[in-house]
């Protein structure tokens, strides 16, 4: 059996290749009633009383206090509470990761921020192995134009690197964010959905 854990995967995008294609999908996401602080991933082990199950994790961690696009609020957050607080659902993250990797049943793992101080906060994810940007994966996108804008990426983790499939950049990753203005917390959701050609390759790479 395989179970991919999906973490802070609202919109479900990052982890639709795996549902369509049998794996047994969780998405931990307090947007959907599944608050990560709580969630316990004991519940997993006994999935199938028939066969030991193997794991995929991902990982799209919230960027707010970590995307370098906004280091210029860094030391407010850092003083005031909020970046202690993303701290927490990285240590959870890291907690969750750890467990099925010290069962030996833990087959790949990805945490997922825009161009990011995350690691530098938390070494022990080392340094991004992947940097990206949606229109390398377009040509995967079942509506190609959908991914073909440009937003710097990075992944952690231990994973199998998705091959490309570039189509051209259609809208600049500022020329999009001026698209989905204001500070709702809807628009930020709309700004961070896991565009379906990176979800595409990355399911293609790892499954």
């Amino acid at each position: 059996m395989k179970v991919l854990i999906s973490l802070f995967d609202h919109s479900g995008n990052w982890s639709k290749y795996y549902e369509d294609n049998g794996w047994h999908v969780v998405r931990v996401d307090i947007k959907n009633g599944i608050d990560i602080m709580d969630w316990s991933p004991l519940q997993l082990l006994h999935l199938d009383p028939y066969s030991t199950p193997e794991f995929g994790i991902l990982a799209a961690v919230p960027c707010t206090d970590y995307a370098l696009c906004g280091a210029k609020w860094f030391a407010d957050k850092d003083k005031d509470g909020r970046t202690e607080q993303s701290q927490k659902l990285l240590q959870r993250t890291k907690e969750i990761i750890d467990f099925f990797d010290n069962e030996r049943l833990l087959k790949f793992w990805a945490i997922e921020n825009p161009a990011s101080r995350i690691h530098k906060l938390n070494p022990w994810m080392g340094n991004p192995i992947h940097k990206f940007q949606p229109f390398h994966y377009a040509g995967y996108d079942p509506i190609p134009v959908n991914s073909q804008y440009g937003k710097f990426t990075w992944l952690w983790g231990r994973f199998n690197i998705p091959l490309k499939n570039e189509l051209p950049c259609l809208l600049s990753g500022m020329d999009r964010h001026s698209q989905w203005g204001g500070k709702s917390e809807k628009t930020k959701e709309l700004r961070s959905v896991t565009p379906l050609g990176f979800a595409r390759a990355f399911y293609e790479a790892n499954n």
